[in-house]
């Protein structure tokens, strides 16, 4: 695929990481927008489902028929859907990068979680979606798991304390704005409760916790996943994401050996910023961009050390990571179309 524009489809494009797709991709050098699919919104008009993007055109079905000729295809859907549609697209030959939780997981930690057989077991787990700490398995894969938003931050936070920290007494919040949650009505969604209220969540069993589990073992070099504790949080806002990590460390780690585990991970990471000392990340400086910001700190009187990593949810939580996994599977390089520089105000 080097060297020429790729023709991509994008499913689910009328959901909230589908459209962040869209507005990354119509910027991209080497991916060119071909096709358009949804569900609900088949037929329908993309200036009247995307007025922030001045697309023109019709989103087609979710089918083989509307992704022919597509080299390459973004699935932004549930994960049923995705357990449709990426064994077809994989017999035709396609390149899928799938943002829903169908190929994170083995098959039994899937049905264990997920509640229903896992009906593509042979392609499960597929190669994990996080460039910076796997990328190594990401070139030419022919499907690509996307992380989950939670997970993206939890283990960008997490990765420089393996062999640092005791791994099974890892404490994680996470807090997000709800555009994670997608299009969806839900009471709790509702602007009457949502706006000037904030509210744990999904808590002990969110399905993220098996998908930051099994990252931290493959890190942390277990041999089986150690249970983490993992306690999302709904705040009053459109997006941005934080996540706060705290452990044990193990005898003799001093402050300067953890700031400076986390300095040789990330200082050839483009995406990744480890901020200063006494400085802690904060949505509104990634807002839009495809960056995670990170701050450490080691509290000597409990000895353990607290992490938080900030994200946009919609892009390097969702869109832009898929954008990112997919530079590096078709030999581009990862930073190819994604912003660095965030928005703000």
């Amino acid at each position: 695929m080097k060297g020429r524009r790729v023709d991509v489809g994008v499913v689910g494009g009328s959901g909230y990481a589908g459209a962040e797709l869209l507005r990354l991709l119509a910027g991209h050098p080497g991916f060119k927008v071909s096709a358009v699919a949804g569900q609900r919104s088949a037929g329908q008009d993309m200036r009247a489902v995307f007025p922030h993007l001045g697309l023109e055109g019709t989103i087609g079905q979710a089918d083989l028929d509307t992704l022919r000729g597509c080299a390459l295809v973004f699935l932004a859907t549930p994960h049923t859907a995705s357990l449709t549609l990426a064994p077809q697209l994989l017999d035709e030959g396609v390149t899928v990068v799938d943002l829903s939780g169908a190929f994170r997981l083995d098959p039994a930690t899937f049905t264990g979680w997920y509640g229903e057989d896992h009906t593509a077991p042979a392609l499960s787990p597929a190669p994990y979606g996080l460039p910076e700490l796997f990328r190594a398995a990401l070139p030419g894969a022919p499907l690509i798991a996307v992380p989950g938003c939670y997970p993206t931050a939890a283990l960008l936070a997490l990765a420089p304390l393996a062999g640092l920290v005791d791994p099974a007494g890892v404490v994680i919040a996470g807090l997000s704005g709800a555009s994670g949650a997608g299009k969806g009505l839900r009471d709790d969604l509702h602007a009457s409760h949502a706006m000037a209220n904030v509210a744990p969540y999904g808590a002990p069993n969110h399905r993220h916790a098996p998908e930051i589990e099994q990252g931290w073992a493959t890190l942390a070099g277990l041999d089986q996943p150690a249970a983490v504790t993992f306690t999302p949080h709904l705040v009053p806002m459109a997006r941005g994401l934080v996540c706060t990590v705290s452990a044990r460390l193990t005898g003799g780690i001093c402050a300067s050996a953890v700031r400076a585990a986390y300095a040789g991970a990330y200082e050839a990471e483009p995406f990744v910023t480890l901020l200063g000392e006494s400085n802690w990340p904060a949505t509104a400086h990634v807002r839009g961009a495809n960056t995670a910001h990170l701050g450490v700190a080691l509290d000597a009187r409990t000895g353990r050390v607290t992490a938080a990593c900030a994200i946009d949810n919609l892009v390097k939580g969702a869109a832009g990571q898929a954008l990112q996994a997919a530079n590096a599977a078709t030999g581009l390089p990862e930073t190819t179309g994604l912003p660095i520089a965030a928005v703000y105000p």
